[in-house]
């Protein structure tokens, strides 16, 4: 039987409370220190001064949940694609895959400086939320453990880099709209006849039977049925099982035959995250002080090409599509913070406005935005990255 340096409850516990200060203080000053930073850091001190124990994530049981929340998140993540959205704002979802591929070339470029192992699994992490910076990790411990925390000290940097940026762009972009929405003379628009849409067989499902079981078995469902398929028919094609698995996702929940976001709906979305924060801050307790210091300058290299890259993109895609620059860089540099902190910084640039018509206009032409990049690159292009691209490492 495995002896724990503490006990269960009490891991839990600290485990929770850091999680909850971490979360606290993001929230006190606008997350323009990111949520991640300041959790990783905590539990990165916490292990160096060995106020906690390397295996307290294990004691607490958090591997197990983030395991659980590894192999569920990404095909979550595909049901949210949006093929109906994606068509309706195809402009900018243009400028965000173009900026999701340079992004790709930039850090190809990077390979004489940095190497090639970190060079390969910066680009999908950059861009990619904490699945796909989990997937990173995973995917280059047989390879190369020696660098597995890195796509996760990238997760903890995003928000440094991004929120400034983008709060910048969205000040501008909402005195633009405020212009817009106080010069323009609106008609008032009528109303159009409702289309019926077939309902989903999916819907069909009387709600009553939609519980916590259910969401989540039918996740692992498919989850069951990739993993026999890379068992069997695609054995030997090299083809990481994270992709076919977003793909489920996407076809099944475009079909109707599986929920969209299922996650969101199975009450267990919030312990999942922390599991999958759990996976995190047990690959820091694997790392010394030092080590992880050691990963700052190709780190603050990366970000800064990367953000250089992203700004630039947004601007000539701007110009290309036939918006504000402060529009497209808002667009791009999203797709190093995803949600819900750009929901945050949409309600935020629009408070500054007096009216709650006028707050309303700059939300519905921001927001929709932001969530599709959200939805296109941060769950679902950078999980693709990050598959294709560990293959290299």
């Amino acid at each position: 039987m495995t002896e724990y340096t503490w006990a269960f409850d009490r891991s839990f516990l600290v485990f929770l409370m850091i999680a909850f200060v971490s979360i606290a203080i993001a929230a006190r000053v606008r997350s323009l220190i990111p949520m991640p930073l300041i959790y990783g850091v905590l539990f990165a001190a916490g292990f160096a001064l060995k106020l906690l124990p390397a295996d307290m994530l294990l004691s607490a049981n958090m591997i197990a949940v983030g395991t659980i929340a590894f192999n569920v998140l990404v095909i979550h993540s595909g049901t949210m694609i949006d093929l109906k959205m994606l068509a309706v704002q195809k402009k900018e979802a243009m400028v965000c895959l173009v900026s999701a591929l340079i992004l790709v070339i930039g850090g190809m470029a990077l390979i004489p400086v940095i190497g090639k192992d970190l060079a390969m699994v910066s680009p999908g992490s950059v861009i990619g939320g904490g699945a796909s910076c989990a997937i990173a990790s995973r995917w280059v411990v047989d390879k190369n453990p020696g660098i597995s925390v890195f796509p996760w000290l990238i997760f903890m940097f995003q928000g440094l880099f991004s929120v400034p940026v983008v709060t910048w762009a969205l000040k501008r972009e909402s005195r633009r709209l405020l212009g817009e929405f106080r010069s323009a003379d609106r008609q008032e628009k009528r109303g159009r006849p409702e289309s019926r849409e077939r309902t989903a067989f999916c819907e069909k499902i009387p709600s009553r039977y939609k519980s916590t079981a259910y969401y989540l078995g039918i996740i692992m469902i498919v989850t069951v049925i990739n993993n026999v398929l890379h068992a069997t028919v695609l054995s030997g094609l090299n083809i990481n099982p994270n992709l076919t698995a977003l793909i489920f996702g996407c076809i099944l929940g475009s079909l109707g035959l599986m929920d969209k976001a299922p996650l969101f709906k199975s009450d267990s979305y919030g312990l999942l995250i922390l599991g999958l924060m759990g996976l995190m801050a047990n690959t820091l307790a694997g790392y010394t002080w030092k080590e992880l210091v050691s990963f700052l300058p190709p780190l603050l290299l990366v970000f800064a090409v990367s953000t250089l890259l992203l700004i630039l993109c947004g601007i000539v895609g701007a110009r290309i599509c036939h918006f504000s620059p402060e529009r497209g860089i808002a667009l791009t540099m999203n797709c190093m913070m995803g949600f819900p902190v750009n929901s945050m910084l949409t309600e935020q640039a629009a408070s500054i406005e007096e009216t709650d018509a006028e707050r309303g206009y700059i939300k519905s032409q921001i927001g929709p935005v932001l969530g599709m990049g959200t939805m296109l690159i941060s769950n679902a292009v950078s999980i693709v990255i990050v598959s294709v691209m560990v293959i290299f490492v």
